[in-house]
């Protein structure tokens, strides 16, 4: 994840991150903050700081030994009814609690205690620390701890992060730089819904939720298995047919998140740390071509990628020459949660995690997040004094509508691929789109005739089609210039307007 460019020191801080576990059954305070202690311990990059040298270089700095910030909140003595709401103040108060990143550890702690037997531990952290793949492990690993009452020894020999560093330190660095240039050949300008929004103040971001039935889920599922697909890939190839849409361009550049944990890396599906990466994902649409091919020939063009995965955002940038890329990004949450091995951890008997939930975002105007369950549950983060809940809402109508589409008519050429009925107006950025994804649809537009409609159109949007008859494509810049030689041919024959 790039973002020590656009980090605010003073500001927001949208990177940091919370986990609470629901815990129940008897609990002992003092053996789990042993546990919590002897985690940081394990694993040395959990005490890491960042720094910045004098020639501004960013580095990394691992103190051998940190004290564990802790704290412990009893709420049993206060009404049972007060209990929720005193909570949800200490998790805004933390959340408004930034980390100074050159003073580890970069993590806190809160046992919260709600009666004798309901807990919550409160893990807050800096997305430096560690990623969504570590997340369970840790918690798995915490748990191992609590139960042997702090015994290194009960667990595994750890796998250094500094492992995966070596390994990334000999990766052909010029050769994927060469394979990402040439992947972003050609592209002439970034896919952005909200340019403005780079030099706003960060801002915690709200979320819309849903999720698909069980039955829509099983068939995304089905009608991306007999394509060979995979839904990560259909989710991608459908967010850039909307967001061709919403930015008008047939070539449109998407953020999608990759996990970062390489299968050469001895043991790194148990490593702890930042190993997920944002990489751009780019989307020809060709408005003839059947939706499902275009999926197939995207996750071939990602595939192709595969080994070069490892070079950062900005590097990639660079080689691309552009120094912004897109302002939407999709997570697709795949990495494993073992919750057999975490209810072992705590033993058979006595305290038990029921629940978990996490909070994070990012700096993005709009992100797209997937995770995998029976039913396919999708969030949309949207920064609110850009994008607001109307437009979102529809963003999320005409997405569900196109995983339908995919479902059910595959072979659709993209241009004819439909959008919901409009049929709310949105008060500040309109995302929605009419039928025809190239035409506005607010009764309120000010142009007086058809002809200024379009001209108008024709100027914002002149790679956008605009006609589609058989296998004869026009883009709005062509239909123009046609419409102009017709004129021009008419007029050299008198034609004029009616006395």
């Amino acid at each position: 994840m790039v973002f020590h460019a656009l980090y605010d020191e003073q500001g927001h801080d949208v990177y940091t991150g919370r986990m609470t576990l629901r815990l129940e059954g008897p609990l002992d305070e003092r053996r789990m903050r042993v546990a919590v202690e002897k985690l940081l311990a394990r694993h040395a990059n959990l005490r890491a700081a960042f720094r910045s040298q004098r020639s501004g270089r960013p580095v990394q700095v691992i103190r051998s030994a940190v004290k564990v910030p802790w704290q412990v909140t009893d709420l049993s003595s206060r009404p049972a009814d007060e209990r929720g709401p005193a909570f949800e103040r200490l998790l805004a108060q933390d959340r408004a609690e930034r980390f100074d990143l050159a003073r580890p550890p970069l993590v806190r702690f809160r046992l919260v205690t709600f009666d004798e037997g309901h807990h919550r531990l409160v893990i807050s952290s800096h997305h430096l620390l560690w990623d969504g793949w570590s997340a369970p492990v840790l918690v798995r690993e915490l748990f191992q701890l609590y139960t042997s009452g702090g015994d290194l020894e009960s667990l595994p020999h750890v796998r250094p992060y500094r492992d995966y560093l070596a390994w990334l330190a000999r990766q052909d660095r010029a050769a994927a730089e060469r394979s990402w240039q040439a992947a972003l050949n050609g592209l002439d300008e970034p896919s952005l819904i909200a340019p403005e929004a780079r030099n706003l103040p960060a801002e915690e971001p709200e979320r819309l939720a849903w999720e698909l039935s069980e039955q829509s889920t099983e068939a995304l599922i089905a009608a991306a298995r007999t394509h060979g697909l995979t839904v990560s890939t259909v989710l991608q190839g459908l967010w850039a047919v909307l967001l061709g849409r919403l930015t008008g361009r047939t070539d449109v550049v998407l953020g999608a998140t990759v996990s970062g944990r390489d299968a050469d890396v001895p043991g790194i599906d148990a490593m702890v740390g930042l190993f997920i990466n944002t990489l751009p994902v780019r989307v020809q649409l060709r408005p003839g071509e059947p939706l499902a091919d275009l999926l197939v020939r995207l996750q071939s063009e990602q595939s192709a990628l595969l080994d070069h995965r490892h070079l950062g955002l900005a590097d990639i940038q660079r080689a691309a020459g552009q120094t912004v890329l897109f302002d939407t990004l999709l997570v697709f949450e795949s990495y494993p949660i073992d919750d057999d091995g975490i209810a072992r951890a705590l033993g058979p008997d006595g305290l038990r995690m029921t629940a978990v939930s996490v909070h994070d975002a990012t700096h993005y105007p709009l992100t797209l997040t997937a995770l995998p369950g029976p039913r396919l549950t999708l969030t949309l983060s949207h920064r609110p004094t850009v994008l607001d809940r109307a437009a979102v809402t529809r963003v999320a109508e005409q997405l569900t509508f196109l995983i339908g589409e995919f479902t059910q008519a595959p072979t659709t050429p993209i241009a004819r691929l439909g959008v919901p009925p409009v049929d709310e107006p949105h008060a500040r950025r309109d995302l929605s789109l009419p039928h025809d994804p190239s035409f506005p649809h607010d009764p309120s537009f000010p142009h007086s005739t058809v002809r200024a409609l379009f001209e108008d159109q024709a100027a914002r949007t002149p790679d956008a089609v605009a006609v589609l008859q058989g296998d004869t494509t026009l883009t709005f810049a062509e239909l123009d210039a046609r419409a102009d030689r017709l004129a021009a041919a008419l007029t050299a024959r008198g034609a004029g307007p009616s006395p």
